[in-house]
């Protein structure tokens, strides 16, 4: 005869001692595939690791972004910003 399978709810699950939880689980995990304890032990281990922070992008969610700006020299902005006038004014010098 086989056994028939049921969900048990959380109530009834939090009824039980801590012993018969315990090996209610063990039998559980025994039927189960290496792979999928694999899969559980991952997923175990990465619920325990803190959460990855991330800023809010004006159109995108849950991107991550660059906490701190890089910071540039006012000679290196002025030097930029003069590169940037060449190329569109279309005069920029070849380097000899």
């Amino acid at each position: 005869m086989k056994k028939r399978r049921y969900l048990l709810s959380l109530k009834s699950l939090e009824k039980k001692s801590k012993a018969s939880l315990l090996r209610l689980i063990m039998r559980h995990l025994k039927t189960k595939s290496k792979k999928s304890l694999a899969r559980l032990a991952y997923s175990m281990v990465k619920s325990k690791l803190p959460r990855f922070r991330t800023t809010k992008a004006l159109g995108q969610k849950g991107v991550p972004r660059r906490k701190t700006k890089r910071k540039f020299s006012p000679k290196q902005l002025a030097a930029q910003r003069l590169f940037a006038k060449r190329a569109r004014a279309g005069t920029l010098r070849r380097k000899r």
